[in-house]
């Protein structure tokens, strides 16, 4: 089972490698053209264009952290009694 263990590893490692060096080589990447967007024009499309968007996202996505911290917390007697395991019941 560790060897498994171990190989899944070294293949998730590899295949890493090899997304890395595909992504990082230029030759796969045409040329820039003028009417790509820039930095600027990315930023006022996203926080003026899209702001409600942007905000709705993110209220969704804090209810789901909320939701997540509710489901893993846990309730059980002896986590809740802070003083060496006496309780005052």
């Amino acid at each position: 089972m560790k060897m498994i263990s171990t190989l899944v590893r070294i293949g998730i490692l590899l295949v890493g490698i090899l997304i890395f060096s595909n992504v990082a080589d230029s030759s796969n990447w045409g040329d820039s053209s003028s009417s790509s967007l820039d930095n600027i024009s990315f930023a006022t499309n996203m926080l003026v264009d899209w702001g409600f968007v942007v905000i709705l996202i993110g209220v969704l996505l804090s209810m789901a952290m909320v939701g997540a911290a509710y489901l893993v917390r846990d309730e059980r007697k002896e986590n809740l009694v802070w003083n060496g395991g006496e309780s005052s019941d």
